[in-house]
């Protein structure tokens, strides 16, 4: 056991002996090469591993920075659509389902009224509608609360000539309102279609600008073709080669037809 130990310690020794050798054997600008070598290595390493780090955290970063805008945006919406909800809801109750409708109708027309090229352009002046749907929404809760009071008073048993006259006082002044203020909503959707309307005719006078525009162009370019064409001088009939072949075949058929006459007289 000890003598086999002796022995790897000795090819222990050699070895290192021989790694010392070869180490001494090398040449002193070499070691210098290898460490510059080894020194530019480290440092390039160093530097990727920053920038490659840097560049992580960046895309993480912007990773974060867009779920962030996505969620942000995501509430809005939700915000936006609870809001709408609400309002929506809000006018069925103050003012009836079939009001409320067309309060939205006329909503999404001055919508599109402001939407358009025509009011952009300022061909409609002014577009703010704001007093109208102020008003029209005044009128229909005016009515819904009016029509809610007379249902309560119709409800009830007995009913007396005072009764029946408030009600059909009531009953009047109700399609009044409601029929002022369905009059005011059909007249902010006669001025969307009209917008639209308007809108169609610059585009289609848009159109017919650009068509002229090519039309002219067009002109001009081919008058200039003809007038190159008239004033290049024509090539006679000489300098024609379909003329030339043409002739050819002419004559060609004229000698035929004197041979084939000379044979028919001398048979």
């Amino acid at each position: 056991m000890s003598k086999r130990s002796s022995n790897g310690a000795d090819v222990f020794a050699g070895l290192v002996i021989g790694v010392v050798v070869l180490i001494a054997m090398v040449p002193k600008p070499v070691w210098i090469a290898l460490g510059i070598i080894a020194g530019v290595t480290v440092v390039a390493w160093v530097i990727y591993a920053i920038v490659k780090k840097a560049e992580e955290s960046r895309i993480e970063a912007a990773k974060r920075a867009r779920a962030e805008e996505a969620a942000r945006a995501a509430a809005a919406k939700r915000e936006r659509e609870e809001r709408a909800h609400s309002e929506k809801q809000h006018r069925v109750d103050t003012l009836g389902e079939s009001n409320a409708s067309l309060v939205e109708e006329a909503l999404a027309a001055v919508k599109q009224v402001a939407a358009s090229e025509a009011a952009r352009a300022g061909w409609l002046g002014e577009v703010d509608f704001s007093a109208d749907i102020s008003w029209v929404t005044d009128s229909f809760a005016k009515a819904h609360s009016l029509r809610e009071m007379a249902d309560r008073l119709s409800a009830l048993s007995k009913p007396s000539a005072d009764d029946r006259r408030i009600l059909a006082e009531a009953k009047a002044t109700i399609a009044e309102l409601e029929n002022a203020a369905e009059q005011r909503v059909r007249l902010i959707s006669r001025c969307a279609v009209e917008a639209r309307h308007i809108d169609e005719s610059l585009r289609t006078e848009r159109e017919d600008a650009k068509v002229a525009e090519q039309r002219a162009e067009l002109h001009a370019k081919l008058s200039a073709m003809l007038y190159g064409i008239e004033a290049a001088p024509q090539t006679t009939s000489k300098d024609s080669a379909a003329d030339a072949v043409m002739a050819r075949v002419q004559a060609y058929r004229e000698i035929k037809q004197q041979i084939d006459t000379a044979r028919s007289a001398g048979g």
